[in-house]
């Protein structure tokens, strides 16, 4: 599974420029001394899709074909803003509701 870490200083500029909801693009991970928000690349592609954007869809290649995601994914979410955003978190809240329904948390 693909995803793309952002780290607690990466989630609070997001969320100076675009709003709290950043916060629930995926889960919080944290040992203690570190934490980060993984989003699931599968969760960003579905928010593209609902968006049917051309330029989403290419900056969502770009990212796809890179190994670094972090920088190219923050810079995603800034050029597309707030719409994205929702998106993702309503994808997310929709693959948290079905591995519930299935047991898997």
């Amino acid at each position: 599974m693909s995803e793309i870490v952002l780290t607690d200083d990466d989630l609070s500029r997001l969320e100076r420029r675009l709003g709290p909801n950043v916060r629930r693009m995926g889960p919080w991970v944290s040992d203690g001394i570190f934490g980060y928000c993984s989003v699931r690349l599968a969760t960003v592609e579905k928010a593209v899709e609902a968006l049917d954007d051309g330029t989403l869809r290419d900056l969502l290649q770009q990212l796809k074909d890179t190994p670094e995601r972090t920088s190219p994914f923050v810079e995603l979410l800034q050029r597309s803003g707030g719409p994205l955003v929702e998106k993702i978190v309503a994808a997310n809240q929709q693959g948290f509701q079905m591995q519930a329904a299935a047991g898997g948390y």
